[in-house]
């Protein structure tokens, strides 16, 4: 009875915190794809078969996935999105969302608010 039950438990945990971390149509904006609403123009619709204006990617910001209408092979989790966008595999894309979430709690620490971590944050220097 080795570890790896636990090892893969922790695995998804990570994962799931991941994918709670990163609301997958604020990555798809910082990917400049054009999000209204919950729709948008596919990222890969030069493949589309009718070549109409009509948005075919639809993110379900609930579950945090998302689908094109017409392709088969673009949806899934914010893993998915990352690697599917950039032509990344999956430890790429995770370790990528790893960083923008860390990043994101280290700026909205910054950023957001009355600006009262803005105050501290300047106290603190000041001491130094």
């Amino acid at each position: 009875m080795g570890g790896a039950p636990k090892d893969e438990r922790m695995e998804e945990l990570n994962l799931k915190e991941l994918n709670r971390t990163n609301p997958i149509i604020k990555v798809a904006i910082e990917f400049g794809i054009k999000v209204q609403g919950s729709v948008a123009k596919c990222f890969k619709e030069d493949r589309h078969s009718s070549k109409d204006d009509k948005p075919t990617l639809f993110f379900n910001p609930a579950k945090n996935t998302f689908l094109c209408t017409e392709c088969p092979d673009v949806g899934g989790t914010v893993i998915d999105l990352v690697c599917q966008y950039n032509g990344w595999d999956r430890e790429k894309a995770v370790k990528w969302l790893e960083h923008r979430a860390e990043f994101d709690a280290f700026t909205a620490g910054l950023y957001h608010g009355k600006g009262v971590k803005r105050r501290k944050l300047r106290d603190d220097t000041a001491q130094e």
